[in-house]
């Protein structure tokens, strides 16, 4: 006596339900997966958009309080030595010695600041821009490998990069010989 037909029948037909029930579950995961990751670029791209203006803005905009600070600081210099020569000739030098020079520590601490916001700003955009290349990464091994590339139509996402013409420049030329900070005027 042998197991019967019926039986042989159901546990086929389960086995066979079971992995349909398994494919569709893996094509309904990797489908959502790459809408998610997608979607996430799409929002990161827009959303660099918004801090690119924003750190230009933060950047203008503390330059000229910076300017503004060292405008005022000319002022003072110009009135204080106006009014310690007070139309005198001769000892000025002298008055000059003797007197206290005015507090320029505050310009020089709003340069400080200038400098932080510029280095923050700018490490804030690197950072943003590279969770884009990490999410355009993901999004394409997601499509690209098995299983999922079995379930998922990769589409084409262009994330834009934000460079200069200088680092185009160097990497196509394969140098970077420009070390100078400050290069001196006899150079130009």
């Amino acid at each position: 006596m042998g197991i019967p037909k019926w039986v042989i029948g159901l546990a086929v037909g389960g086995v066979v339900l079971l992995a349909v029930i398994i494919v569709a579950s893996m094509a309904i995961s990797y489908k959502n997966k790459e809408v998610r990751l997608r979607k996430t670029i799409e929002a990161k791209q827009l959303d660099n958009t918004s801090e690119f203006d924003n750190m230009w803005k933060k950047i203008q905009q503390t330059a000229q309080v910076t300017d503004e600070a060292k405008n005022a600081l000319i002022e003072i210099f110009q009135k204080h030595a106006e009014a310690r020569s007070g139309g005198q000739k001769g000892g000025s030098l002298m008055l000059w010695v003797k007197e206290s020079i005015p507090d320029a520590s505050a310009n020089t601490d709003l340069y400080k600041n200038l400098m932080n916001v510029l280095t923050s700003a700018r490490d804030n955009w690197t950072m943003r821009q590279k969770e884009l290349i990490g999410l355009k990464n993901e999004y394409d091994v997601l499509c690209e490998t098995i299983p999922s590339a079995w379930f998922v139509t990769k589409r084409d996402i262009k994330i834009t990069i934000i460079t200069s013409s200088k680092t185009e420049k160097t990497f196509k030329e394969g140098k970077d010989d420009d070390v100078d900070l400050f290069p001196s005027k006899e150079k130009k």
